[in-house]
């Protein structure tokens, strides 16, 4: 039976919760005042299984939407998980915020110290590793002990126009004034082409680099690579709603975008290396502030974007080797990792 109303929020608010019997806080309401309201407007309580859950931190990342759990504060889930199955990822995360006798989650979360930076033990985890770092949970993570390393760790979203911008802007206009020309559709028709180029190559990293590189399972064996996983890629699987370490530092992706200059440069003549160059760095900057607003952002059902959070949504809890592009589905759809969303009876609202 669903234990709902003021009745069931006093039983999550008790001191004492049990499996069976769950008592109700004494105090006097008014002796409360401002503390406890404002105490209770940061609670959003639920039941599953006997166990009390505040889920208020995870209204709006929920994947379902945050208007789809609106209705059942206070209420238990169990009927309604049953007519909703949820992932093995989606159980686990829900453990997060259990209100008391939280239980270990097993024996996974054990394999770390999560009080000390993660970075350097990951590696020492083996063959357990993958899955741990499949099952995710709501918890910021931390690199390094040195303040200086972690900060240049993790990015703000707004950084990345700061940075990307001028670099885009340069590669444009010299790439323009290669290839200028009085006659403006002359002009449009020598820089179009190969700045399209970039944007498409750009596409192609995008799909084999997250598939190849960010989802290749490293060896059980090998410290190195279990490490260099969790740094560019497990992290974010491991704590998805860790909004510090959605985009990519600057620190870490000039040094690549460096590397791919080089390799443009012996490839491309002069007259379009430019603009082959200025396309691919305007195409990464929309995968990463795209990437950023897909976690954070509520876009509007029916739009482009919609789509595109469903997808990485089913990516993180459900099909983590499917679903691979970010900003496209195109290589999705013609490499058959393509994901199948299930069918709405109404449209999600974030």
């Amino acid at each position: 039976m669903d234990i709902q109303g003021e009745n069931f929020s006093e039983t999550c608010r008790s001191k004492s919760i049990d499996k069976t019997t769950y008592k109700t806080d004494e105090l006097n309401t008014e002796k409360r005042g401002d503390n406890v309201l404002r105490n209770e407007s940061m609670e959003f309580l639920v039941k599953y299984r006997d166990r009390v859950y505040n889920i208020q931190n995870f209204l709006n990342y929920h994947p379902g939407g945050k208007i789809t759990l609106e209705r059942l504060k206070d209420q238990a889930l169990d009927k309604e998980l049953a007519k909703n199955p949820h992932s093995k990822s989606a159980y686990y995360l829900l453990e997060e915020f259990a209100v008391q006798h939280q239980e270990r989650y097993n024996e996974y979360e054990n394999l770390i110290n999560w009080n000390a930076p993660i970075l350097w033990q990951v590696g020492y985890m083996g063959d357990r590793y993958w899955e741990w770092v499949n099952l995710p949970v709501n918890r910021p993570i931390r690199y390094f002990q040195s303040e200086i390393l972690e900060i240049l760790s993790v990015t703000p979203w707004y950084v990345l126009p700061i940075v990307w911008i001028p670099v885009f802007m340069y590669f444009l206009y010299m790439g323009y004034m290669l290839n200028f020309s009085t006659n403006i559709v002359t002009t449009v028709q020598n820089i179009l082409p190969p700045f399209v180029l970039g944007l498409f190559i750009w596409t192609v990293l995008e799909y084999f680099v997250h598939r190849k590189i960010f989802h290749f399972k490293p060896p059980h064996n090998s410290k190195f690579l279990i490490t260099m996983h969790f740094m560019f890629h497990g992290s974010h699987h491991k704590a998805p709603l860790d909004g510090r370490r959605l985009v990519f530092p600057p620190t870490l992706s000039l040094f690549v975008a460096l590397v791919v200059w080089q390799i443009y440069k012996s490839i491309f003549p002069l007259t379009i290396v430019y603009l082959v160059a200025a396309g691919t760095v305007i195409g990464y900057l929309s995968y990463d502030l795209i990437h950023y607003y897909l976690h954070n952002g509520a876009p509007l059902a029916g739009s482009y974007l919609y789509t595109m959070k469903r997808r990485h949504n089913y990516h993180h809890f459900v099909h983590h080797e499917q679903g691979f592009g970010v900003t496209t589905e195109l290589w999705d759809r013609i490499l058959k990792t393509n994901l199948s969303l299930r069918k709405l009876n109404e449209p999600l609202k974030w």
